[in-house]
């Protein structure tokens, strides 16, 4: 599929044709409908193709989706969220790993703009949402995922093999979140695979 910027004044609308008209590929900014471009440059830069391409599929197809939310900022969370998407996957499911697309301060707005558009895409479509709540306090953005996928409905698994207790002996997590799951906050795999399965 081609990709092409639509605009010479938003560097954020880009466009794909199908069927001889042009369709926005922000849906959730943009809308569905086919729009006239006045103007269409070819998008081909390689780590633009390669958001707009996990934008537009962020799941294989005809498997169980699964959002997998957690600190991707050092290479230790990073080798974690890994660890428990290729497990799932290895299970049967489909994840969406946010670490799979990289944005850097180089990045173009476009890139950032696919990265958080398809974030909100992915929960979307996803039946559960496992989270990765590793570390001294649950990352910012893994907080404000784990809230969307409960406004939405989603089942949450929350992970914490971290032995270390900050908050309570019980709960181990920030008590609006641990309140967002009954309190049930898994300790190792097994145990995010047996909530799954529920």
């Amino acid at each position: 599929m081609k990709y092409y910027f639509g605009s010479k004044k938003d560097d954020t609308f880009a466009v794909y044709e199908k069927e001889g008209k042009y369709y926005p590929i922000f849906i959730e900014k943009y809308g569905n409908e086919a729009v006239q471009c006045e103007w269409l440059k070819e998008i081909i830069d390689e780590e633009t193709i390669l958001a707009l391409n996990k934008y537009m599929q962020p799941y294989e197809e005809g498997k169980p989706k699964i959002y997998m939310a957690g600190p991707l900022f050092n290479e230790g969370d990073r080798y974690s969220n890994k660890l428990i998407s290729d497990r799932l996957r290895a299970e049967g499911y489909t994840t969406f790993l946010p670490q799979e697309v990289v944005i850097s301060d180089k990045s173009s707005a476009l890139v950032k703009a696919a990265c958080y558009y398809m974030d909100f895409k992915a929960i979307d479509q996803a039946f559960a949402l496992v989270a990765n709540c590793n570390g001294i306090d649950i990352d910012s953005g893994t907080a404000a995922e784990i809230g969307l996928g409960y406004a939405w409905h989603k089942k949450l698994v929350l992970y914490k093999s971290d032995v270390r207790n900050y908050y309570n002996s019980m709960y181990k997590l920030n008590n609006f979140v641990s309140g967002l799951v009954n309190n049930k906050v898994c300790h190792d795999i097994e145990e995010v695979l047996a909530e799954l399965r529920k």
